[in-house]
């Protein structure tokens, strides 16, 4: 993007902050998983960070699309909503992850210097009973996720919506939500903090709902990149970064959500270095806008 189309002569408080973002090396970034059992001593622990570490990355995971993207030339954004609208309202979300972060690209670290992240397991699917994609089932569990486990001991969705309610977590000011390719993460994230609700019929209202609980520092990282002529997956656009790579990689809500920190803050520094703002890229997700 050229400089002259993304000057700005004012930025969102968050945006002022401290940019001295660096690349870290290549690392692996601890995950504490969530089950029922620990949700309302991790919920705590977040909230309690959040201050020290306000930019909030997430993804997610669920069971595949059952109603299929319209394709093809015509295709309006609002069309893609109603796709997005039916699979969220109708799927089970099965995994949500969570990496914070300070302005600096730091993560939070535990007693031995580990840095961590969260993934929330939650119950609720059974693929005997609920629709899904197959092959989306098959490929999370290659990946690893224990559908199993997660539908006896995972978080029900309803639980996980108290806790955030009660945590004050949506409450809290100057805090930064980040996705990759958010359409689903921002949906199933908005299901959770309306306890379940349906999303709203329009794609307009939706986003004036995710503003209106979010805030409106809310970013897409997909999108972003897209502003600097970079496209594709988490893997092809970190690689025209030149981000380090996560290790080990495995396709799972915690880890996706890490790359999803580093890409946004790699890209913030270089919307940084040629003098723009991201404010006009607030609350635009990728497919929505």
């Amino acid at each position: 993007m050229a400089a002259s189309s993304m000057a700005s002569s004012s930025q969102p408080r968050m945006m002022e902050q401290s940019l001295f973002y660096t690349q870290p090396p290549a690392r692996a970034v601890h995950t504490r998983k969530v089950t029922a059992v620990n949700l309302h001593r991790e919920m705590s622990l977040i909230r309690s960070l959040m201050p020290t570490f306000p930019f909030v990355a997430v993804d997610t995971q669920f069971p595949g699309v059952v109603h299929p993207h319209p394709r093809g030339a015509g295709v309006t954004a609002d069309n893609r909503y109603a796709a997005v609208r039916a699979n969220a309202d109708e799927l089970c979300l099965l995994q949500l992850g969570i990496t914070l972060s300070a302005a600096d690209g730091r993560l939070p670290v535990d007693g031995a210097l580990v840095e961590f992240m969260w993934e929330f397991d939650f119950a609720g699917f059974d693929a005997r009973y609920h629709r899904h994609a197959p092959e989306s089932v098959h490929f999370l569990r290659a990946q690893g996720f224990d559908f199993e486990a997660a539908r006896l001991a995972g978080v029900p969705a309803l639980a996980f919506a108290a806790e955030l309610a009660a945590s004050g977590i949506l409450g809290l000011r100057g805090v930064t939500w980040v996705a990759f390719g958010g359409m689903y993460d921002v949906a199933f994230l908005l299901r959770l903090a309306t306890g379940g609700a349906p999303l709203p019929a329009t794609r307009l209202g939706f986003l004036a709902q995710v503003g209106a609980i979010f805030g409106t520092q809310v970013f897409d990282a997909k999108h972003m990149a897209s502003l600097l002529h970079m496209h594709g997956g988490l893997a092809a656009v970190g690689a025209m970064l030149r981000l380090p790579p996560q290790l080990p990689r495995c396709h799972m809500a915690g880890q996706n959500s890490v790359m999803a920190l580093q890409l946004f803050m790699e890209l913030r520094r270089r919307f940084s270095d040629l003098g723009g703002s991201l404010h006009s890229c607030s609350l635009k997700i990728e497919g929505l806008t």
